[in-house]
């Protein structure tokens, strides 16, 4: 049996908008930083963990869990 043809229908990257950062990424991005700043010798994964961690309680959650 001959094998299917794979036609690929790429968009010009050009063409195609890209999406707004959501309220998690912005967290991410301001306070990781902050984190990184405030414990120097942490690794950036373990900064990551943390970080990702509080923003189940910060207040730029939507989804935020009740303290």
């Amino acid at each position: 049996m001959a094998k299917a043809q794979r036609i690929s229908v790429s968009k010009s990257h050009a063409s195609r908008s890209k999406r707004q950062p959501t309220a998690y990424n912005l967290y991410i991005k301001d306070e990781l930083p902050k984190y990184k700043a405030t414990h120097p010798n942490i690794e950036h994964k373990e900064a990551f963990r943390q970080v990702a961690y509080l923003w189940k309680y910060a207040p730029e959650n939507p989804n935020r869990t009740p303290s």
